[in-house]
């Protein structure tokens, strides 16, 4: 993919400037790896702009802070230059305006970004110039970080497809697998019934025979939670409150968290929200994600349950526990089918989550860190599962 040729000529015609955006443009348009539309914007806006460095960030509303999601050109680590660049990536969201900031030996310019959900800012580091040049490189970055906005919402929403419909093949074919183990399952628990009943008084068939039952259980289980990934029930979708879902879970979880000493702190969003939802499948979800912080949370620790309502609407929920950090290659993991750490376990339980809250064009992701524990982020759109936007009025 080429890119447009530059000239470095001060005070050139605003039609060359346009035709610098519009090849731009036109080099972005089909990107759909995220990673690729960075790259490549890092790239446009390095030659269009002729400058020395670009960070590009994007805002995560719901933690309301920035994240670094590319950058070229700087000399400092990347927690450093986030550090150091957020309050400008405020100002010019904010503002919705170009920031400019002199530096010993350049000029830094920084511009906001916004597309759709995406919202940002692109950062460059020039040489120093004239006025008239300074406020054509804000005409042409600005422009640039546009289009980076629009395709970088283009490559969620292509990853999201994708994603479903991996989901979908994933289940169809857990599907198949749990139709045919079902009837082998059935014939093998009779057979080890029957032998049971014939051989009464023989000790050591009495233990096999236990053996086999046990396992057939297991399978059985196996298969039914194979079947409820792969053939879930259709959603019935209400318009409910997430905080009061939540609500009814912890009273119904309150056993288990007794049985540990826990205490779940918990702070519902204000203002609360109404989502569109199936409140048994999200239940399902929540009891899920519960009990595994429970599970790995210290005897007598506290779980941090907090809802919070985005600014653009949504609804997201962050649930954090004490215990011992998930290792990083198998954090990577945990949404997988078959995966999992605890004995006995299916490895099923979170990856049906995932498929609830995607079928919701909702998601669930998992951080865990020494210093923090483990926390289960959980997003819900506050629109119609059919694509309808619904009146975002906390803007």
């Amino acid at each position: 993919m080429s890119a447009p040729s530059i000239h470095s000529e001060v005070g050139r015609s605003q039609t060359s400037s346009e035709r610098q955006v519009l090849d731009a443009a036109i080099a972005l348009a089909p990107t759909i790896s995220l990673e690729r539309v960075l790259n490549e914007a890092a790239q446009q806006i390095r030659h269009v702009a002729m400058c020395d460095a670009v960070a590009i960030s994007v805002l995560d509303t719901g933690l309301g802070r920035f994240e670094l999601v590319h950058s070229v050109g700087f000399d400092e680590e990347r927690e450093s230059l986030t550090t150091s660049l957020t309050p400008t990536w405020q100002r010019a969201l904010n503002e919705f305006a170009p920031v400019e900031r002199d530096l010993p030996h350049a000029k830094e310019i920084t511009v906001p970004m916004t597309s759709g959900d995406v919202r940002g800012a692109v950062t460059v580091i020039v040489s120093r110039t004239d006025s008239t040049r300074v406020q054509e490189l804000e005409q042409i970055v600005g422009s640039v970080a546009s289009q980076v906005a629009s395709a970088i919402e283009r490559a969620e929403v292509v990853n999201r497809l994708t994603n479903k419909r991996r989901l979908e093949a994933i289940g169809e074919v857990s599907a198949g697998i749990a139709r045919e183990l079902r009837n082998p399952l059935f014939g093998i628990s009779s057979a080890a019934q029957l032998l049971r009943f014939r051989v009464r008084d023989d000790p050591v068939i009495e233990k096999n025979v236990g053996r086999i039952l046990r396992e057939v259980e297991r399978l059985n289980a196996v298969v039914s939670s194979l079947l409820e990934y792969g053939s879930p029930a259709p959603l019935r979708v209400v318009s409910a409150d997430p905080d009061a879902i939540w609500h009814g879970v912890l009273m119904s979880k309150r056993g288990l968290l007794e049985s540990k000493a826990l205490v779940a702190r918990y702070r519902a969003a204000e203002p609360r929200i109404m989502c569109d939802v199936d409140p048994e499948q999200i239940a399902h979800v929540f009891s899920h994600v519960l009990s595994n912080a429970a599970d790995a949370a210290p005897e007598g620790s506290d779980l941090t349950l907090t809802s919070t309502t985005l600014p653009r609407g949504a609804w997201r929920c962050r649930l954090q526990n004490d215990g011992l950090p998930i290792a990083p290659e198998l954090l990577s993991r945990v949404f997988e089918l078959f995966f999992t750490t605890k004995p006995g376990s299916s490895g099923l339980g979170l990856a049906l989550c995932q498929r609830i809250l995607d079928e919701h064009g909702g998601s669930i992701t998992l951080e865990s860190t020494a210093d923090a524990g483990t926390t289960v982020t959980i997003t819900l759109p506050h629109r119609k599962l059919d694509g309808t936007a619904i009146a975002d009025t906390h803007d």
